[in-house]
Formats: structure tokens, sequence, C-alpha cells
């Protein structure tokens, strides 16, 4: 069985799973509610900004961004928004798939997000982790203690 760590860039598995809910909300009647669009817009201006913020400590931190090879990373990240949570880029991006979702009124997105957020963990999160244990010992032992993988 191929080894499917790091191996997906997440924003195209991000990508892959709007393209199914979009998808899917043309074949299946989609659901409304009051405010639908407002809520969802908020979410994603709210969830494009976590990433651009996320993006730029990175870039000021002068340190690897890129999910691919998470073991050349030079810095920990643990202030800021790092402080919150220790992996911000994949929560915007799971924010993004809910407001697309609920702009679109698409039940699919109930089963494609849980895909999406298992995915995610298993196959980038749990990689990069291991990595960061490696570069950072206990000092991201103790991160992870204090900051939880999501929220």
């Amino acid at each position: 069985m191929m080894n499917l760590e790091t191996k997906i860039p997440p924003p195209i598995v991000a990508t892959i799973s709007g393209v199914i809910i979009s998808a899917s909300s043309t074949t299946i009647d989609p659901f409304e509610f009051y405010g639908a669009k407002l809520i969802a817009m908020v979410i994603l201006i709210l969830s494009f900004s976590l990433i651009v913020i996320s993006i730029r400590k990175f870039k000021h931190a002068k340190t690897s961004i890129n999910p691919m090879n998470p073991k050349v990373a030079t810095k920990l990240l643990s202030t800021g928004i790092y402080a919150v949570s220790r992996n911000p880029m994949y929560l915007g991006l799971v924010g993004i798939l809910c407001g697309i979702s609920i702009i679109l009124g698409s039940w699919f997105s109930f089963l494609i997000i849980p895909i999406f957020v298992f995915y995610i963990n298993k196959y980038q999160i749990i990689p990069e982790e291991r990595a960061m244990k490696a570069l950072f010992k206990d000092e991201y032992l103790s991160y992870c203690d204090k900051v939880k993988r999501w929220f």
C-alpha cells in the first residue's frame, strides 16, 4: 500500500474536498437557514485570515512552511496564533470547507469534512508531529502539553 504521509499538499486535499462538496450540492437538495450566507461569509473571512496570519508568522520567523517536508523546519512557532492552535492553517482549511458547505447548503459536507479532518490528522499532522519531536524534543513536548492540535 502506498504511504500517503506528507505526499499530497493539504490545500490540494482541501480543494478536492471542496470540489466534492460542490458537486454534491448540485445533486442533493440543499439545506437553507436564515442568515446562512452571512454566517458563511464570516466563517470564510475568519478562516482566510487565520491562514494568512499563520503564513506570515512562518515568513517572519524565516522557517519552512513546506508541509511536504516538515523535517526542514528551523524554528518552533508557539506564540501568537500558534499559542491557541498547533495547526491554525489546517483549521483555516476546515473553516473554508465549512463556509463553502453553508453557502452551498451541502448535506454531503457532513461526511466530507470529517474525512478531510481524518486524512489531515493521519497523513499530515501526525508525520509533522514526529518531525517536530525529533527536531525540537522537550520544547515541542512542552508546547503540545499547553496547546491543542486543532483548538
